[in-house]
């Protein structure tokens, strides 16, 4: 059952509809768990038994971790629910990529014996789902909050069905106190969240579907290809995963507005950013900060020594490229993250330009500086997340680092074209009237500001959205991305 099906819709509506009948508090709850646990059931099968798994050893390690008369007690109970509950996540994401490099290790040894691989289907959301109850344990283990009282409770936390499949990684901190009140389903709510749905869907369907063949064509076979060619399906790449990630948070943020307990944001403006560090608060906000909470404070964060720090940020990015799947090239982005993140800390504010360029840096075209440059980092690392084997990204690399200058006719007009775009940028930013009304166009919250027009004008914005969809949808819809992390 995805967002964009039918079953989906019918399925919303009647968990609204009950939801609006039930007026106790706890029947609401369990018919949300139920709900939750349906939708599960209809996308994952009988893999809802791991979700249920993972909801109890979680939740029973949590109180166990709180009523532990000492620190020893509460590591060896921490570290038991970590292995049982990251063993399921590992063999399922994982066994096949150690089987593989295992093999490989052999053949180099000369060693005759191969290990045979497994046909693995890996259960759709595990990674969010885990992490969320992994959060919850850490937190009681850290102190930071109380273990919950009721186990049906804490079920519902976990599996709330809008944040099931893809995220945001939600916190008990963050959804567990809104249980404490009765769920009111109010019109201020529906209006968000079908604007926030709206618009996810325009993102994943018109944007990021629409260039999915142009980036697959391109990266399926890239040998061969010019500079321009790739710099252009790189682009579309960071476009694609950006607007089919966000799309799904998007619709899962609506449904949960609607149905009044929220999820936290998952992604603020991120291309807009004018650092590398700046870009991973804004890049899956949750994931980066289970990360830093989690893995990077605990091994000491930059609390002993610039070496220390430098190797804590590498290490924490090693394993967040890791926890994106299976393959190299995956582990090879999280360290090209890591490093890129260490050097900004390394020279930032440590070097200056000059008097005359440090003030220009200052100004709002030297924002848009900082964030072309940024961008252009950014980008590369998405290159060698797509690209399939070592080969290809190697090649794709050069291609995209050293420019071959092999143009056609089409290609030199639309430089030419982007050129012009980004002078006539410049000159505007000159204009303190046109900078101040750039910088509030970009950051202005513009689904809060068209969730608050009146009825008619928002009815307006919601049709042009769905002629866009009608009109622009492709005939294949692939799933979404993060569904395979």
């Amino acid at each position: 059952m995805e967002f964009f099906s039918v079953e989906f819709a019918i399925f919303f509506i009647f968990v609204i509809v009950a939801l609006i009948a039930l007026q106790k508090q706890k029947f609401q709850h369990f018919l949300l768990i139920i709900a939750s646990y349906l939708f599960y059931w209809s996308t994952s099968d009988i893999f809802l038994v791991i979700l249920l798994f993972i909801t109890l050893i979680t939740f029973y390690a949590g109180d166990a971790i709180h009523k532990a008369g000492n620190t020893g007690r509460k590591k060896a109970i921490l570290i038991g629910v970590l292995v049982a509950s990251l063993s399921f996540l590992g063999f399922f994401k994982y066994y096949n990529f150690g089987i593989d490099n295992f093999n490989t290790l052999l053949q180099l040894l000369n060693i005759d014996t191969r290990f045979s691989f497994i046909s693995i289907f890996l259960p759709i959301g595990i990674s969010f789902y885990t992490f969320s109850g992994l959060s919850y344990v850490f937190d009681i283990y850290l102190g930071k909050i109380e273990p919950e009282e009721y186990l049906y409770k804490y079920a519902l936390f976990i599996s709330y069905f809008p944040h099931l499949l893809a995220g945001p990684i939600v916190r008990a901190g963050q959804f567990l106190p809104q249980l404490k009140h009765h769920i009111v389903i109010v019109p201020a709510g529906i209006k968000l969240g079908i604007t926030l749905i709206a618009w996810g869907f325009f993102k994943k369907i018109v944007i990021a579907d629409t260039i999915a063949p142009i980036v697959s064509a391109t990266f399926a076979d890239p040998q061969g290809s010019t500079s321009f060619t790739i710099i252009v399906a790189t682009v579309l790449f960071g476009i694609q995963i950006y607007c089919d990630f966000s799309g799904y948070i998007d619709i899962a943020l609506g449904c949960a507005h609607i149905i009044g307990l929220h999820l936290p944001e998952n992604f603020n403006r991120p291309y807009f950013s004018k650092s590398p560090t700046e870009f991973w608060r804004r890049w899956n906000i949750t994931l980066s900060s289970f990360i830093k909470d989690y893995v990077y404070i605990p091994l000491g964060g930059n609390r002993k020594g610039k070496v220390r720090t430098y190797v804590n940020l590498m290490a924490s990015m090693l394993l967040c490229g890791l926890w994106h799947g299976a393959a190299w090239n995956f582990v090879l982005w999280g360290g090209y993250q890591g490093a890129l993140l260490s050097l900004h800390k390394m020279i930032h504010n440590r070097i200056s330009f000059g008097k005359r360029v440090d003030q220009v840096l200052d100004t709002h075209s030297g924002l848009f500086i900082k964030i072309l440059i940024t961008q252009y980092f950014i980008f590369f690392g998405w290159l060698i997340f797509r690209c399939q084997n070592l080969q290809d990204m190697v090649y794709c690399a050069k291609k995209y680092l050293f420019i071959d200058f092999i143009f056609s006719r089409f290609e030199i007009l639309a430089i030419i074209i982007i050129i012009l775009t980004v002078v006539l940028f410049f000159i505007l930013l000159q204009n303190q009237k046109c900078a101040s009304c750039i910088v509030r166009l970009i950051s202005t919250d513009w689904i809060t500001t068209i969730s608050g027009l009146k009825l008619s004008h928002w009815f307006v914005y919601l049709w042009v959205i769905i002629l866009l969809l009608i009109m622009f949808s492709p005939s294949s819809r692939p799933e979404f991305i993060y569904f395979q992390f």
